[in-house]
């Protein structure tokens, strides 16, 4: 008895879920790309977190080479000295430190720029009835579109409404 009441209830979903699909395919389902990064990098607070960002790649860079420097003399064998050691944990403390500290300072200066791009592409979206709105890069990178007709890239009228 359970087994046929848990066919009936499998049966009962799959047509429930193959006439909904049937019903879905009546309306062409309208699918655009943007390149979000472009989108935020055109935003001011998008060109702040890029500043930002190679300006915590050149400090974090100073810190790693007087890191790696210390690093490479132990590996060959050199004995570092009590303020060598005492040197190599503090820069270590402090690369850490400023890392965590570029990380917040990105993304708060990234967020007012990650939200307006949203916002726009929202607003296109709705406007021009386009149901979903992927990622460009995001797209390609895994692999999850293969083939895309030309004019699908709708960046520019996103663009326009950032700026």
């Amino acid at each position: 008895m359970k087994r046929l009441t848990l066919a009936l209830l499998a049966a009962a979903a799959l047509m429930l879920v193959a006439t909904s699909t049937i019903g879905a395919q009546d309306q062409a389902t309208r699918l655009v790309f943007v390149d979000a990064q472009a989108l935020i990098a055109a935003h001011p607070g998008g060109q702040t977190a890029n500043t930002l960002r190679r300006q915590a790649a050149e400090e974090i860079g100073e810190l790693r080479d007087q890191l790696d420097a210390l690093q490479a003399r132990a590996r060959a064998g050199e004995q570092l000295s009590a303020d060598e050691q005492e040197r190599f944990n503090v820069l270590l403390t402090t690369l850490d430190a400023v890392q965590n500290r570029y990380q917040a300072d990105i993304a708060a200066a990234a967020e007012p720029a990650i939200e307006a791009v949203n916002a726009a592409i929202r607003e296109v979206a709705q406007e021009l009835d386009y149901a979903i709105v992927m990622d460009i890069a995001a797209a390609a990178e895994s692999g999850l579109v293969v083939y895309a007709a030309d004019g699908l890239d709708i960046t520019d009228l996103v663009l326009a409404r950032v700026r």
